[in-house]
């Protein structure tokens, strides 16, 4: 997450980072730059992580050159798209409460078709999404895992990736399990007048225990773990799953859409070079040869308009308009002609109709396209499958679950 200064790589620190985790880092906040269109700290904040400024170029030059600038939002469109493909399921023998909430799986009135929908965009976004089922709280108690009384139920939580910062699995007979995980979420705390801040707080769930933790420093450079809260439960797993886009080992698995992302990086930087050829080249520059010298020893200005004549001496003068030839902006648009294309193949465009292909092309790039659509699939139904249970758990419907209990996604997706 932007703008936390805490330390990442000191593992008695309760904001340590995993290794793997910190590989991705850059990976996952180029995704995030690109899904927010470049607007993530505000109106086109980081194009300037993409657009360098140029040796000797004046600071106002360049933030000219990046107010003209644009990003295209094929990245975007193309998650939105994907995800829409994974949309169409069925809920099958879910428990009962799930069923009367189905509007509001959050608190905050998501449905359950809009809720997975958000969760699949961030899979294929960052490689992988968090779930996480809680329990409204009893009279107002903090207990993450009260069961359900008096209208309570249990709800979802979706957890980026970057903030599940730490984790400690185990194998028992090849099957995976999760011992420990520390989650890093954004808290709100008043500050002077009616001010507020935001700092972040750390959840370590771990089976049967949840510790809420925040770091202080204790001196200029020195930082130290503060435990804020911890709660005792009587769940024997921690009650988080995992999304990934291609693997189902926890908080594993590649960017799927990174290809895409750096191609949308380059168009953007290479569109920005070619509008400020554009820019630049727009207007011819007059010529003008032999001009009568006037009493003050200097040329008289040259004013241009429609009603305006320009004077030149007898022998030598002339007056033409020097524009540019071209060829360099021509060379230019077949460039970031060529990188459309490439970005066209590493999204899904075709699949509503931004382009024209032939049908073995359309055929073969479809299958490519149904064996990433099939890993999800799968994926997909193995998560929820593991959320409706635990949603039964919290609920005390652990008899409503069935061997049909799941997501059956609709079978004309394929075809």
């Amino acid at each position: 997450m932007h703008g936390i200064a805490h330390p990442i790589n000191d593992p008695a620190l309760v904001s340590y980072h995993r290794p793997e985790l910190v590989k991705l880092l850059p990976q996952l906040e180029q995704a995030y730059d690109c899904w927010t269109l470049l607007n993530a700290d505000g109106l086109g904040a980081a194009k300037e992580k993409y657009l360098h400024r140029e040796p000797a170029e004046p600071n106002g030059a360049y933030l000219a050159r990046l107010d003209r600038s644009t990003y295209t939002p094929i990245y975007r469109d193309s998650i939105r798209s994907y995800a829409g493909l994974l949309s169409r399921f069925q809920i099958m023998d879910a428990p009962e409460s799930m069923k009367v909430n189905d509007d509001n799986v959050d608190l905050q009135g998501s449905s359950m078709t809009s809720f997975l929908t958000r969760v699949d965009e961030m899979a294929l976004r960052d490689g992988g999404s968090f779930v996480m089922v809680d329990m409204m709280p009893d009279n107002g108690s903090d207990n993450f895992f009260d069961q359900m009384n008096d209208g309570r139920h249990p709800y979802f939580i979706s957890i980026e990736r970057s903030d599940v910062i730490n984790w400690q699995v185990s194998y028992e007979r090849g099957r995976e399990m999760v011992e420990r995980v520390t989650v890093r979420q954004l808290r709100s705390v008043a500050s002077e007048g009616y001010g507020s801040k935001v700092e972040p707080i750390y959840y370590v769930l771990t089976p049967g225990k949840v510790e809420t933790y925040r770091l202080v420093k204790s001196d200029a450079s020195r930082w130290s773990n503060q435990k804020i809260d911890e709660i005792n439960t009587s769940l024997p797993i921690v009650p988080l799953v995992w999304y990934g886009a291609t693997t189902t080992r926890f908080a594993q698995g590649d960017l799927p859409m990174d290809g895409l992302a750096d191609l949308s990086i380059q168009h953007f930087q290479m569109r920005s070079d070619l509008t400020e050829l554009l820019h630049k080249c727009a207007m011819p520059v007059p010529v003008r040869k032999g001009a009568p010298i006037g009493p003050d020893g200097k040329p008289a200005p040259l004013i241009l308009g429609p009603n305006t004549a320009v004077d030149l001496s007898a022998e030598g003068g002339d007056f033409s308009f020097a524009e540019p030839s071209g060829k360099s902006l021509e060379r230019h648009q077949q460039e970031i002609q060529h990188v459309e294309q490439l970005m066209d193949r590493s999204s899904l465009n075709f699949l509503y109709g931004a382009n024209v292909k032939t049908a073995t092309e359309a055929s073969l790039r479809a299958s490519q396209v149904a064996s990433s659509v099939a890993a999800l699939i799968r994926n997909k139904a193995a998560m929820f499958g593991i959320l409706m249970r635990l949603w039964a758990w919290y609920a005390g419907e652990q008899s409503a679950i069935t061997s049909e209990s799941g997501l059956a996604i609709n079978d004309s997706l394929m075809s």
